[in-house]
């Protein structure tokens, strides 16, 4: 099943703060922020540079199921949890 989820990053945080998921699902998360990141999606290896005013898409199938941190990959704050749920 094909999953879109519409994500802001302001103060250091996301929104949603997690994003659930079933194995298999084809994800795609349309990301924006207030200020410059480089988003990392743990346990998938996916990043993305997002600038403000403009969107970014980091898609993936959601293959390996576990809880997964979504962090700012210059900081390794962490922004919010990925969440896949085995089917």
């Amino acid at each position: 099943q094909e999953r879109i989820y519409d994500v802001a990053i302001a103060s250091g945080a996301m929104n949603p703060d997690e994003i659930g998921v079933e194995e298999g699902d084809l994800v795609t998360l349309r990301l924006t922020s207030e200020s410059p990141v480089e988003v990392h999606v743990h346990g998938y290896d996916l990043e993305g540079d997002v600038l403000p005013g403009e969107e970014t898409n980091l898609s993936f199938e959601a293959d390996v199921t576990g809880q997964f941190e979504i962090e700012d990959h210059e900081t390794e704050a962490q922004l919010g949890t990925l969440l896949v749920q085995p089917r």
